[in-house]
């Protein structure tokens, strides 16, 4: 047992060192034992097993006017890679993340409305495969697979079981990708894999209770506290979906009334526009397009999504007092115009107790936000002890 525990001991140890370079790169070996308060002794045999296996990369700093020039140590930016991927009902995103998690190649393929699980897979093989063999990546240097998916998830057994934008229901997609792939892959809802590049820092994330907000497709949320995800019992933590809205409005799917969904859906939004112009604007994507060359109807769609976005952030808020909200998804991206609505929208509805001290931001990562979370979130699993 003694054995056991100096054994853990030393891998805890050692993802320690490892954090702490990645925060704080570049560093010296003096600075690793005063921070992590390790024995430089022990710093020095960590160090020196993490350049063996290339995880990190040691180099003089540049000359200094008294004394010796400290050694500092970088994280090896090729030592590992890992791949996010993000399923949309009508693309594949897909990229590459390297060991610093800078993206290095990033793709979007259109999926043409294939809404058949079966052909989604064949063809997201045949994709990946290519993307591996492209970049060159070996399978010894790649961590894993990550992809997020709009929908309840079973994230511990990566099953999707149901996704209203994919039309897919109890789908063992870890399974039928892992007899294709020899590595870890990793399944759960896009946001919940998004909410991790959003945190800004790998190991130790900048804000430690944040709440993103999705809206595209559907709507939805990832919660973080404490510096993790809340997933709630069964993951399914954030499906404000079906937040109720109004308790006398249209039956939803779910069987309650006056749902969040009821009024952010597509159809919903496409209500708003003239009849005579609806076949135009016939998809959420024709939509957010004349959304942005400014339609005569645009101000009616944005007004009405910014009223129902801001009362669900004060729900959000009043739940769970986050030290920020951000806001994320095609209708809100690169559309500042809409932005200052929805804050003007925030200060109506947000209960003036404690709306001032919160942040209420937009997210910057755009379309690569699902597949760098998604890539990261593998490393961050794959790196644990």
């Amino acid at each position: 047992m003694l054995k056991q525990d100096q054994v853990q001991m030393k891998k805890q140890n050692r993802k320690v060192v490892l954090d702490m370079i990645r925060n704080h790169e570049p560093i010296s070996r003096i600075q690793l034992a005063k921070i992590t308060k390790m024995s430089p002794t022990t710093i020095t045999r960590i160090v020196q097993e993490l350049i063996e296996e290339n995880f990190i990369i040691e180099a003089m700093s540049e000359e200094t006017a008294i004394g010796r020039r400290p050694t500092l140590i970088n994280l090896n930016p090729a030592a590992r890679y890992s791949i996010g991927i993000e399923i949309d009902r009508t693309k594949f995103r897909m990229g590459l993340l390297n060991f610093i998690c800078e993206l290095v190649d990033f793709i979007e393929i259109p999926l043409q409305h294939i809404e058949h699980y079966e052909s989604v897979v064949e063809m997201l093989v045949f994709e990946l495969r290519h993307f591996i063999q492209k970049n060159e990546i070996q399978s010894d240097n790649l961590l894993g697979i990550g992809i997020g998916i709009p929908g309840r998830i079973d994230q511990q057994q990566g099953i999707v079981l149901i996704s209203e934008q994919l039309k897919w229901k109890n789908r063992p997609i870890q399974a039928d990708l892992e007899n294709h792939f020899q590595c870890p892959i990793v399944i759960d809802n896009e946001l919940k894999m998004q909410i991790v590049a959003e945190s800004a820092a790998f190991a130790d994330p900048v804000q430690k209770n944040s709440i993103l907000i999705g809206v595209g497709s559907g709507t939805g949320a990832a919660i973080m506290l404490n510096g993790e995800i809340y997933r709630g019992l069964k993951n399914n933590a954030g499906e404000i979906n079906h937040f109720t809205i109004s308790p006398f409005g249209e039956t939803c799917s779910c069987g309650n009334r006056g749902c969040l969904s009821l009024y952010l859906r597509e159809s919903a939004l496409r209500a708003l526009i003239p009849v005579h112009e609806q076949p135009i604007y016939n998809t959420l994507e024709k939509i957010v397009e004349g959304i942005h060359e400014n339609q005569s109807w645009a101000m009616t769609v944005i007004e009405h999504v910014a009223t129902y976005l801001s009362i669900t952030i004060n729900n959000l808020i009043c739940v769970y007092e986050p030290d920020e909200i951000i806001v994320s998804g095609e209708v809100l991206d690169n559309n500042p115009a809409m932005q200052q609505i929805l804050l003007a929208k925030c200060e109506k509805h947000i209960w003036r107790e404690i709306g001032p001290d919160i942040q209420i931001k937009f997210s910057e990562l755009n379309t690569i936000g699902v597949v760098k979370g998604a890539a990261m979130f593998v490393q961050k699993a794959e790196m644990e002890v």
